[in-house]
């Protein structure tokens, strides 16, 4: 496989710093800015199957990058623990099938199809946001006023865990934005608590889909697990000073025009990776 160039090294830095800038500033998941940056800028340059590569790469810098997020929330104490139970075990279960299911049906040819459902995703996720804005707008947090802990474990590893760990293990994603709309709107988390244990969730599935998918990689024909490496290397660095200074930039800066056009920055690229 041909070495990463001086150029696409540039790209990768320029990538992960925009990845972590906006996951900083806006608690996204910086792999609904990787994924498709990587396929847009390198193609097809590990063979048809680099989207896989792409993934693993993507999610084990979310690992390093969701690490120092979570242990300020800890310290915070708003981790919600008494919900981590519930929705480890699940997100687990999901993230192998999720992986199984990605690395089984949608190889060389069909990845082509596996582009175009991340495409979608990224609508959805644009999707959800348009909704979260209305929903503030109206003054609406929530659709219960409690969160039904712990009567609800089951439920919730359901509706939380399960969905966050099939959309990682599928997609190379953390899930962040399924899970905190989740906890917020359906078990009436505050959004400060939702956010915060989101991290920590993003946290140990991004590991634990690292290591499923490195799996994944090792048995894909035409790839070698090595090749991750220095994707993962270049886009460390980028996305640590990213989401720093994205943190700065949240209490610097009007969020609801940054929301808008990282908004629309999905759109087009979930638009790129859908059309032919």
């Amino acid at each position: 496989m041909p070495p990463v160039n001086f150029g696409q090294v540039l790209e990768l830095l320029g990538v992960g710093l925009l990845a972590g800038t906006v996951g900083g500033m806006l608690g996204v998941g910086g792999g609904v800015v990787m994924i498709p940056a990587m396929v847009i800028f390198l193609g097809d340059r590990y063979g048809p199957n680099s989207l896989h590569l792409y993934k693993l790469a993507a999610i084990a810098t979310s690992v390093f990058v969701s690490i120092p997020a979570a242990a300020r929330h800890l310290r915070a104490r708003a981790v919600l623990t008494a919900m981590l139970p519930a929705i480890l075990p699940a997100a687990t279960v999901g993230t192998v099938v999720g992986v199984w299911v990605a690395g089984h049906f949608f190889q060389a040819e069909q990845t082509r199809i596996l582009r175009r459902i991340f495409g979608v995703f990224l609508e959805f996720v644009v999707a959800v946001q348009l909704y979260q804005d209305w929903l503030a707008g109206q003054g609406e947090r929530s659709l219960r006023r409690s969160c039904p802990l712990p009567s609800r474990r089951l439920l919730i590893g359901g509706s939380v865990g399960l969905p966050t760990g099939l959309i990682a293990g599928l997609l190379g994603v953390g899930g962040g934005i399924w899970n905190v709309p989740v906890q917020y709107l359906l078990f009436g988390v505050r959004l400060r608590y939702a956010i915060a244990t989101s991290s920590f969730v993003v946290v140990f599935v991004s590991a634990v889909t690292t290591i499923v998918q490195s799996w994944s990689v090792a048995h894909l024909p035409g790839l070698s697990l090595h090749a991750s490496v220095p994707l993962v290397g270049w886009l460390v660095p980028g996305a640590l000073v990213g989401g720093w200074c994205g943190a700065e930039l949240t209490h610097r800066l009007p969020v609801r025009w940054l929301r808008y056009a990282f908004g629309a920055l999905l759109a087009l690229s979930g638009l790129r990776l859908i059309l032919p």
